[in-house]
């Protein structure tokens, strides 16, 4: 069972030379492109296995936020954001 982070140990992601993170609440960082424009969020999740990564999209039709999968490193959560646009 994985929990949301409420306290800001999470370690933060670092887009490797294709963007920039910006940390915008508690364990979670919005993600842009080298131009700019948000691609998404990586939210860090406290589990008792260690820290997981979840890569986030806003989805328009809804107004929310969908979850494209929860990842080990938060390089492979960018790696998602950025790959499934």
């Amino acid at each position: 069972m994985t929990t949301a982070l409420w306290n800001d140990l999470a370690p933060a992601p670092r887009p490797a030379g294709w963007g920039a993170a910006t940390h915008v609440a508690v364990g979670l960082w919005r993600i842009a492109d080298p131009r700019g424009v948000v691609v998404g969020h990586v939210r860090a999740i406290a589990t008792e296995g260690g820290w997981r990564f979840a890569a986030e999209r806003f989805h328009t039709a809804t107004g929310g936020f969908r979850r494209l999968g929860e990842f080990w490193s938060s390089a492979d959560a960018l790696e998602c954001l950025r790959y499934a646009r």
